[in-house]
């Protein structure tokens, strides 16, 4: 991570003597072609470019040590030019976590230091999502979920030792490239009261029943995650930080006076209230996530579709939004953490038809940085599942073709 940086208006110098896969890092006005750039730059050069959720890649592997699959799967994505991928860093139940990190520490590092070391000598990026199911971590303490709101619960007291933990020992990691919260944390939180979130919270099935004290809100988690990401500064300047979040509610920013449709403008504005404190922008997007149409937009005092396309263009135009004196409100690159179709909605046939839709979106609005959704998932055959020997693998290939594209991109 020895390179210049620029982290939200702050200059960083220093030398680079890495030659295995380097960090990714954002730039927040950085003069690029002689005019200020805000997005991602690789080795100080604009990045663009495709990467793949990896999820259990190290989990598999960290119970026992034995399941080193993994290493063939860095090594096919190396060969379909995947520049980086996005993992579950500790695990996802409490009883793994516990077994697996909390009593088992110095195997837990060695392992994770494997992992780390094996896909930087094939010059691949990770992004460590450090608390993927939040919940597991809530129940591990013994706490309601609604613990993730107060800064002295045992949880979020646990969340900044652990965070701080894992960045000291990687923040210099050549694989390293970014730090992410929690997996879709924010997917609930705008729901009304009345409506118990709580009941699609995920549930371990030893654990105690939860209940109206599970319910959490918008404030709570926001407060997490800007927790998080104050953590993560105060121990690695530099490094990007992600929230991990899903796509906002289609009203989120009515709820909870109506359920009335966001306009496009309001939707980028509660996308800037999801992700306090990071220095990016950052959700999930699947056809799952269209609506019939937006709200009405403020701008052009029309209603849009709420396709996918339309939604990119939406969350791609709030990083040059400028307010009235013409500043930019939120200039902060964005990254599309997710994005996949399922042969179980489609069929085969139809899903490639829909994946050709969705990374031709993404290709048309110029989306800076995404990750496909999934590979070597063997939990999701038949649904999300890719690899280079299934009947999924064009998107392997489609997504070697969208960054040799992407390469010839220029601010």
């Amino acid at each position: 991570m020895k390179l210049l940086k620029s982290l939200l208006g702050i200059a960083l110098i220093a030398s680079s003597a890495f030659t295995s896969a380097s960090p990714l890092v954002t730039s927040n006005g950085t003069l690029v072609n002689k005019k200020p750039f805000y997005g991602f730059l690789l080795n100080g050069t604009p990045f663009y470019g495709v990467g793949v959720n990896y999820y259990d890649a190290f989990t598999r592997y960290v119970g026992t040590g034995k399941d080193t699959t993994w290493m063939a799967g860095l090594t096919t994505l190396q060969s379909y030019n995947v520049p980086f991928i996005r993992v579950n860093a500790i695990g996802f139940w409490a009883p793994d976590i516990k077994a697996n990190y909390i009593n088992n520490k110095a195997t837990f590092y060695a392992r994770l230091d494997t992992f780390m070391n094996e896909a930087s000598k094939r010059h691949i990026g990770v992004i460590l999502d450090v608390f993927w199911n939040w919940t597991g971590w809530t129940d591990m303490n013994g706490e309601h979920a609604a613990a993730i709101g107060d800064p002295n619960s045992a949880t979020r007291k646990m969340m900044r030792t652990v965070a701080a933990e894992m960045v000291l020992r990687y923040k210099n990691h050549p694989a390293l490239w970014g730090w992410e919260y929690a997996n879709e944390s924010t997917s609930l939180m705008d729901l009304p009261d009345a409506i118990n979130n709580y009941q699609w919270l995920p549930h371990y099935s030893t654990d105690a029943k939860r209940g109206p004290a599970d319910n959490y809100t918008a404030p709570q988690m926001l407060s997490a995650i800007a927790d998080f990401s104050r953590t993560v500064r105060i121990n690695d300047t530099v490094t990007p930080i992600f929230s991990g979040n899903a796509r906002p509610r289609y009203d989120a920013y009515h709820l909870p006076k109506s359920w009335d449709p966001d306009s496009p403008q309001q939707v980028g504005q509660i996308l800037t209230r999801d992700n306090v404190g990071t220095d990016t922008t950052s959700m999930h997007l699947y056809l799952t996530d269209e609506t019939a149409a937006f709200g009405t937009d403020t701008v052009t005092k029309t209603v849009v579709a709420g396709n996918y396309s339309n939604t990119l263009a939406a969350i791609m135009a709030r990083s040059k939004e400028v307010d009235a004196k013409g500043k930019l409100v939120d200039p902060r690159p964005f990254f599309l953490g997710e994005f996949g179709v399922s042969d179980a909605d489609y069929g085969a046939a139809g899903a490639k038809t829909k994946f050709n839709q969705i990374t031709d979106a993404i290709l048309a609005n110029k989306v800076p940085m995404s990750a496909l959704w999934v590979f070597d998932l063997t939990s999701q055959n038949g649904t999300f599942n890719v690899t280079a020997t299934n009947s999924r693998s064009y998107q392997l290939d489609k997504i070697k073709a969208m960054n040799a594209t992407m390469k010839t991109w220029t601010p």
